[in-house]
């Protein structure tokens, strides 16, 4: 009886798939028209969580005790509202006859109980509170301690798929990160069956939710090791962007240090040299490490000689760190325990900086990207999760990002100068190599005025007046955060 359930199963997926166009361009569903914003629990917990945890960061993000530009309003009001469960939901075992790690012998994923009780309560919350939730497949299924196992799966058969994507939408998700992990390497399939699925639950009025919504589709890495790689392209023939999912990863695991997130943002300038981070398909360096504290006091190669005992991001690294995600559209995805209320007050200033968070949100034609650094270098250290890595970077660097001029002051672009060493600095940028208001005489491009704004300041700096704009000494591991408008 089984095996002819399992039969129908696939039977009915396959001529589903037969009559479901591919998804070969960017995700047309609606979601992700710019950068997500949210929070995840790995860079917190890895895979010691429970469904406790992530409800309370759930009414974290709706909570409104706090103030924003002297308003109460929630992190979920300025944008921060998909909240996801990463690694660590499974129940590892050996199902079946085919010893799956965590899919039944059906192909149904089995959810480690004594962590999430009821998943479906959990979506709702969420639901309730005006957010989406997201879940995780092709899972690396690393959960810690309590629970001290990794279990990747080798099932890649239909029924997985369909059991995965049957779980998702039943227990009310609406988004999806995909690992790289386990056997399903596929993300065309995954994105094809999941808009299948919905389409057919939105005629036949079986969703979960009232008005169901598209599936939102993160590709961590899910096609690693396949010809056509993890990252979107355009077909050679009809210029097509070939990207059926919404955020991709450029970059490996970020570390909660500043070297290691130097790797991260690096990570964005081949995919933004190639216009490959756009509107439904965004490139993304990793979630946030603003406010983690996880793992930091057992690394011991952190300081300006990598011999110190790693800390947390101080205020100045984490708004540096947040603004370079907000310049290059990097997806805004928190992972601290917004329950910490040490934390939360620590950062609140910069994840509520709204100034840079339209920057984020903004598009006029490209991503954002650095344009001038430094030929001095400085040795940079915890640059990877193995320990003793070390790497040179510029001393500064100078990114970019042009920006629509829908905002009051009608920006422009704006610009992130960056300190990496370790002593303070000033830092300069000259105009015209952000703006062009025509040519010089000697052919060269002339800009001799713009108005400034100063976002992490929440201040206009006025008309300024030269070739360019030139700071005054700037922190170690701070930066300089500016729009432009009214350039002539």
């Amino acid at each position: 009886m089984r095996a002819s359930c399992r039969a129908l199963s696939a039977a009915s997926w396959l001529l589903g798939l037969q009559l479901a166009s591919a998804a070969t361009g960017p995700a047309d569903n609606g979601r992700a028209v710019r950068p997500p914003m949210g929070w995840r629990h790995w860079n917190q917990w890895n895979g010691a969580i429970s469904q406790d945890i992530i409800e309370g960061n759930i009414r974290g993000l709706a909570d409104r005790s706090r103030l924003i530009d002297g308003q109460h309003k929630s992190l979920a009001d300025i944008g921060y509202n998909d909240a996801g469960i990463d690694d660590g939901w499974m129940a590892c075992g050996d199902y079946g006859p085919e010893k799956y790690r965590y899919h039944s012998a059906l192909g149904n994923p089995v959810v480690d109980a004594r962590k999430f009780p009821d998943l479906s309560h959990l979506t709702s919350l969420a639901h309730e509170l005006g957010l989406t939730a997201g879940w995780y497949g092709n899972a690396c299924g690393c959960a810690a301690q309590p629970y001290p196992q990794c279990c990747s799966d080798h099932c890649d058969t239909l029924e997985c798929f369909a059991g995965d994507i049957n779980a998702t939408l039943s227990f009310g998700f609406d988004s999806y990160k995909l690992d790289g992990c386990g056997a399903q390497r596929d993300i065309e399939l995954w994105a094809t069956m999941f808009n299948h699925s919905i389409t057919l639950r939105r005629n036949t009025n079986t969703s979960t939710r009232a008005k169901p919504i598209g599936m939102m589709i993160e590709n961590c890495h899910d096609d690693d090791g396949m010809a056509r790689g993890n990252e979107p392209y355009y077909d050679n023939v009809t210029g097509e962007l070939w990207c059926p999912f919404h955020t991709y990863r450029t970059s490996g695991d970020a570390r909660p240090t500043y070297g290691s997130l130097m790797n991260n943002l690096n990570s964005t300038r081949h995919t933004a040299a190639g216009n490959l981070s756009v509107p439904g398909c965004w490139a993304y360096p990793d979630m946030m490490e603003v406010g983690v504290t996880a793992s930091t006091a057992s690394m011991h190669d952190c300081g300006r000689n990598g011999t110190d005992t790693c800390a947390p991001l101080t205020v100045a690294e984490a708004r540096t760190h947040f603004g370079a995600w907000a310049i290059v559209s990097s997806p805004l995805i928190l992972g601290f325990d917004l329950r910490d209320r040490t934390m939360t007050d620590l950062h609140w200033d910069t994840i509520t900086n709204v100034e840079a968070i339209a920057i984020n949100q903004d598009y006029a034609g490209h991503s954002g990207s650095m344009f001038a650094s430094s030929k001095e270098m400085v040795t940079l250290h915890a640059c990877d999760w193995k320990a003793g890595v070390s790497e040179q970077w510029p001393a500064w660097m100078a990114w970019t990002k042009p920006l629509s001029g829908s905002d009051a002051r009608k920006s422009s672009a704006a610009v992130l100068l960056m300190n990496n060493d370790y002593a303070p600095a000033t830092l300069s940028f000259v105009f015209a190599d952000v703006v062009a208001r025509g040519e010089g005489e000697d052919g060269s491009k002339e800009v001799s005025s713009c108005t400034l704004f100063d976002v992490w300041g929440k201040k206009s700096l006025g008309k300024v007046s030269g070739k360019g704009f030139t700071s005054a000494p700037v922190p170690s591991r701070d930066s300089v955060f500016l729009t432009l408008s009214d350039c002539e």
